[in-house]
């Protein structure tokens, strides 16, 4: 899997970043990208990343199979962290959900875009024949975005999450069925051209 990577992509504005999967030497860059984001972005994801002991967590517990997760790079800075998260077994077993967290300068740019390309391609490739997204409704340019990539409102769960400031909010329900995205790529260039490994 590491073998595929680095993958250099070009964003919207000709900016080339690189793509690879996190490791455990990335962890403090990974703590530096999200005690940089601001506050209202930090919000509302699901665990608190301003801990450093929950980046240590994720470094220690690396799982590939479980969560894969993708760091985008310009130079030695990260600007942007998805991850694609797995059942490895269960009646839920062909189901994923997708997160994504841009750096600020680097949103509006294409690049949630390309990361969420990229954790396509990776459930294609492991048997994924759908992924979801979670965003609570106050999320409206998360809502945008995953509209944007052909993600459907599935369903509204009433005052089912708390942010991290202790305020309830309703949780939204996106799905991407991954059988229709395949054929999808079979009619559109950028198949042969997204996210081609870097030469050494």
């Amino acid at each position: 899997m590491l073998k595929d990577y680095p993958k250099e992509v070009t964003l919207k504005d000709g900016t080339k970043v690189t793509l690879k999967p996190f490791e455990r030497k990335d962890k403090e860059a990974l703590y530096e990208f999200f005690v940089a984001l601001p506050e209202e972005d930090r919000l509302y994801l699901k665990d608190d990343v301003t801990d450093p002991l929950v980046i240590e967590k994720w470094a220690r517990e690396l799982n590939y199979e479980k969560v894969f997760p993708i760091l985008a790079w310009e130079g030695q800075r990260v600007v942007g962290d998805g991850t694609l998260h797995r059942n490895l077994g269960g009646w839920m077993r062909h189901v994923a959900t997708i997160r994504i967290a841009i750096a600020r300068d680097f949103q509006r740019r294409g690049l949630g875009s390309a990361i969420a390309r990229e954790l396509f391609f990776h459930a294609l490739r492991t048997g994924v024949d759908k992924i979801v997204a979670e965003m609570m409704e106050i999320q409206v340019g998360a809502q945008k975005v995953f509209e944007k990539l052909g993600f459907v409102h599935e369903a509204t769960l009433k005052n089912h999450v708390i942010d991290q400031i202790g305020v309830k909010h309703d949780l939204l329900i996106y799905t991407k069925d991954m059988v229709a995205f395949w054929e999808e790529l079979k009619t559109h260039e950028y198949f042969s051209e997204m996210s081609r490994p870097m030469e050494d």
